[in-house]
């Protein structure tokens, strides 16, 4: 799973969580109880845990993980029946066969993993955020789920505003890591309108300039260089924009005008221009200069 956290650069370990109906031996309890919630971050960054029912202090999780029973109301998503007896919490590596894989993850994080698991649907109440919406929800459902946490969560376990958590069932995180080191072969992609809802005309000028068509981009090598070039529309639905992305193995500088984004083995490479500045969409005039221009000042470390 260490390629899915370098490609999308995150700080923290992905966790894997694995509950037991009998408690197990040989590993490392709490010096103290907490909250699980909080122990899912300890665990992102390299503890391991388990977690009893004596350990936990919040009662809804409890109930959430099934370890209890509801007494008076009931309280979804929960793990049903409620046979829990432990909780191991850990970084996903340390635990063989995890239930569920959980992410911290900022919101583009996320995004990024939707769009290689073609669509995530997000069911979340600001409520039993870790230990129900993405521990019993995905393990009652078989897909993945994102919580946007609860108060709880950011006021004990110190989670960042900025910061939401992707779990999944393990062979979810399978197929995205399976995804993932495919694009690290290939080198990966950003995004532009569908090449099959631009006008004729404009796919017939990049085709003499000679770049083959994409599903949303157009590709070709200059000055030894692969590239691609997205194009997006402004907020009144015209082409406007040219993106120009170099996908290079390996370190590399990056200097003004291009932004650096790492992704694995990966530096993408890309610069956004408005049409008119030095090139014209419609024809294609001075494009091809612009991008050789742009791969001369690609320097590897």
């Amino acid at each position: 799973m260490e390629s899915i956290r370098a490609y999308f650069g995150s700080k923290y370990r992905l966790v894997g969580v694995k509950l037991f109906k009998e408690i197990p031996e040989g590993y490392p309890t709490p010096a103290k109880p907490g909250k699980f919630c909080e122990f899912v971050r300890r665990a992102a960054l390299g503890e391991t845990i388990l977690m009893r029912a004596e350990d936990e202090e919040c009662h809804q999780s409890l109930i959430a993980l099934g370890f209890q029973e509801p007494m008076f109301i009931d309280l979804q998503p929960r793990i049903q029946p409620a046979e829990t007896k432990a909780v191991l919490i850990a970084p996903v590596e340390e635990i063989p066969d995890p239930d569920v894989v959980l992410m911290i993850a900022t919101p583009r994080q996320v995004m990024e993993a939707a769009a290689l698991l073609h669509g995530i649907e997000a069911k979340f109440a600001g409520e039993i955020a870790v230990c129900g919406e993405v521990i019993a929800e995905p393990l009652k459902s078989g897909k993945a789920n994102v919580t946007f946490l609860c108060g709880g969560a950011r006021m004990f376990a110190d989670y960042k505003d900025s910061e939401v958590i992707l779990g999944a069932p393990l062979e979810v995180f399978k197929e995205l890591e399976t995804k993932v080191k495919a694009l690290e072969k290939s080198c990966g992609a950003l995004c532009g309108c569908k090449t099959s809802d631009l006008p004729p005309r404009v796919v017939q000028m990049f085709s003499e300039l000679g770049f083959e068509r994409g599903i949303d981009y157009f590709f070709g090598r200059v000055d030894s260089q692969n590239v691609r070039i997205y194009l997006n529309k402004d907020i009144n639905g015209k082409i406007s924009y040219v993106t120009i992305h170099f996908p290079v193995k390996g370190e590399v500088e990056a200097a003004p005008p291009f932004q650096a984004r790492k992704r694995g083995a990966w530096t993408d490479l890309y610069a956004t221009f408005k049409d008119g500045e030095g090139f014209d969409i419609s024809s294609g005039k001075g494009l091809k200069e612009l991008i050789e221009e742009l791969a001369a000042k690609i320097k590897k470390k």
